[in-house]
Parts: structure tokens; C-alpha cells; sequence
């Protein structure tokens, strides 16, 4: 059983990277406000350029077409 709870997804095709993205239903069960709860982000078919920092954790860059980036709304429609 997922505790996966989708808020938007797309397949990956030959033409346009697929992503999905997610709650985790066990993030908010601790929570008291589900604001504060992450959501997952898992992208499919994409270029990305991953770098560890110093202080720890890393920094990350995706190549996304615009279109996907619309569909996620980081871009206007």
C-alpha cells in the first residue's frame, strides 16, 4: 500500500519528461497544520546536474521543458 497521495502527475512520453507530484499521507499524520507537511516532487526523463554543498545537502538543477514547467505551474499558462 502507497501512502502516496497525488496532486498531479503525467506518464513520461517520447516527447516530454513525466513527473509526480505527491503528499505523503505519513508527513501530515504528526502534523497538526497540513501546511507544514512537504510535498515530494519526482521528475522522470530529466536532465539534472547534482552538487553536494559543503554545509550539507546539495543543490540540484533540472532541465524541464516549458511545458512541463507550466503543467507544474512555475510558469503561466
Amino acid at each position: 500500500m502507497s501512502t502516496k497521495a497525488t496532486i498531479r502527475f503525467r506518464d513520461q512520453s517520447a516527447e516530454h519528461p513525466g513527473f509526480h507530484l505527491y503528499d505523503d499521507v505519513l508527513d501530515s499524520l504528526g502534523s497538526e497544520n497540513e501546511s507544514d507537511s512537504p510535498v515530494y516532487l519526482r521528475l522522470d526523463g530529466v536532465a539534472a546536474k547534482l552538487q553536494t554543498l559543503d554545509g550539507g545537502g546539495a543543490s540540484v538543477t533540472v532541465v524541464l521543458p516549458r511545458v512541463v514547467a507550466r503543467e507544474l505551474g512555475l510558469l503561466p499558462a
